[in-house]
């Protein structure tokens, strides 16, 4: 054409030009995406970030007297640990927390498979001691149905180590909660 003098700029060519259609025509198809290679991480995408825990797990850190000390590139950060709380098992909820004496005998009395228990069992129903759970009937279940799964299990040895294992766990609650009210006490004394 004579009296067009425009030059317009050619559009980016396709990667491949439409196949032609049974019937001589041209089939419309998007135009293609430009090929990026991108990798993705599947067990990033799965919440699973083993790089960023790797990288985390290089710090070096240390526990002192309820503070996390953090060695950074910075320095040495100093974090406090304000609480912390143990999630113990079905079983090691129902511990009763005994007197001295009480949990002293059933120490002694857990030497025998399950007899320890089965008194502290006994104890938490009828002596009124209390475990973790919130009800007593259900502290005294769970102890007397590992007292005798103590007893099941002390021809292969495992019941007479969970036995004694169990005397000491309701050896050392004791003594923690001894140690705990007297430091309550001193504290309403000061």
């Amino acid at each position: 054409m004579e009296g067009n003098n425009e030059v317009k700029e050619a559009a980016p060519a396709a990667a491949d030009p439409p196949p032609p259609s049974g019937n001589g025509e041209a089939v419309d198809q998007p135009p293609a995406a430009p090929a990026k290679k991108q990798q993705k991480d599947w067990l990033a995408v799965g919440g699973i970030g083993i790089e960023k825990r790797r990288r985390s797990s290089n710090a070096s850190y240390r526990i002192e007297n309820n503070k996390v000390l953090i060695d950074t590139p910075d320095g040495v950060e100093e974090l406090e640990i304000m609480d912390s709380k143990d999630r113990h098992g079905i079983f090691r909820q129902a511990v009763p927390v005994l007197p001295m004496p009480l949990a002293v005998l059933c120490l002694i009395l857990s030497f025998v498979p399950g007899l320890g228990t089965f008194v502290a069992g006994l104890l938490v129903l009828c002596g009124g001691f209390t475990t973790e759970y919130p009800s007593r009937m259900q502290g005294a279940c769970w102890n007397l149905l590992a007292a005798l799964l103590m007893v099941v299990l002390a021809p292969i040895l495992v019941g007479l180590i969970w036995s004694v294992q169990r005397g000491v766990i309701i050896l050392q609650e004791s003594m923690k909660h001894n140690i705990e009210e007297r430091e309550a006490k001193e504290k309403e004394a000061a």
